[in-house]
């Protein structure tokens, strides 16, 4: 390649990696900071709402399908829950994700004598957060293919940044570090995206795969057998009558005795599925690594698999 080629598309590259910082970067910023935030989602949603956690004492006195009524009641009419998720630690709520027409809402409940300790809709600081970090805010608009789109932006930015710092003679020592001659807002920036930009590419090239899962399974298909995907699963068409949550756990911690249940998805639909969370001995996962599938009604095992 001739000098005169080499500086042209040096000087394309420029502009790429300027223009995506100035416009998909600073969504990407945003949800850099929303992501650092949700890390301690828990703490935080703790410290501004103390009450949600003033538990009485440890223990469950309830079945589950009773949290599930009690939280539906205090929704109120053609409220259904979704998600029952059990205490993450010895003591704490119950936390109960219900879908009503005012949209998805969270009620707290202390599980040692039913009582409601709080409710939290969508515009609430975490679920809102949740939310604009997962999908942008605009689920029902391909949020979540935008994030992923702003995902692959950010896998540019990084890879060109690296393009474009990379030295043009052999590596020295200083090529590491601070540069005679640039000043320091530009001396910052090499430094300092140098450092972070395999960070960068790493957290963008997972979050494309979060983005577009199908996409990202035929990807690794192309190159490995992967296991079949657990997302929108269905459980054939049977009739008779639907397990209850509590025997839907009961069967999943059959199938792993030493795991404790962490969160129970409740099937949505006539071909919905049980979707049990549970934690295996030394999982510090917030809601446990395993999860089984189980059919309602003909109360069997369909897959065992990841949570999501």
């Amino acid at each position: 390649m001739g000098d005169a080629l080499k500086s042209r598309t040096r000087a394309i590259w420029v502009q790429v990696h300027l223009w995506l910082g100035l416009t998909l970067g600073v969504i990407g910023a945003l949800l850099g900071i929303s992501g650092c935030i949700l890390v301690y989602d828990h703490e935080i949603d703790e410290w501004l709402h103390p009450v949600r956690y003033a538990v009485n004492g440890s223990g469950s006195a309830f079945k589950l399908a009773d949290y599930a009524r009690i939280a539906e009641k205090e929704v109120g009419e053609k409220a259904r829950a979704g998600l029952i998720r059990l205490p993450d630690r010895e003591i704490g709520p119950v936390i109960v994700f219900v879908r009503a027409e005012a949209g998805l809402q969270r009620v707290y409940i202390d599980p040692s004598d039913g009582d409601v300790l709080d409710r939290a809709g969508s515009r609430d600081l975490i679920p809102w957060m949740h939310s604009f970090h997962e999908s942008l805010m605009l689920r029902e608009y391909w949020g979540r293919e935008l994030v992923g789109i702003v995902g692959i932006a950010m896998l540019v930015s990084s890879l060109s940044g690296i393009y474009l710092w990379w030295p043009r003679g052999r590596f020295r020592r200083k090529d590491f570090g601070f540069r005679r001659g640039p000043v320091v807002s530009r001396n910052l920036h090499l430094t300092l995206g140098l450092y972070s930009s395999l960070v960068l590419a790493m957290l963008s090239f997972t979050g494309i795969f979060l983005s577009f899962p199908d996409a990202g399974r035929a990807a690794v298909g192309a190159l490995a057998p992967v296991s079949p995907s657990t997302r929108g699963m269905q459980a054939p068409e049977s009739q008779g009558r639907p397990l209850t949550p509590d025997d839907a756990a009961a069967i999943a911690r059959a199938q792993l005795p030493d795991a404790a249940v962490t969160g129970v998805g409740i099937p949505a639909g006539p071909r919905g599925v049980y979707r049990i969370a549970l934690r295996e001995p030394g999982d510090d996962g917030e809601r446990g690594g395993a999860v089984i599938f189980i059919d309602p009604r003909a109360a069997t095992v369909l897959r065992r698999g990841p949570w999501r």
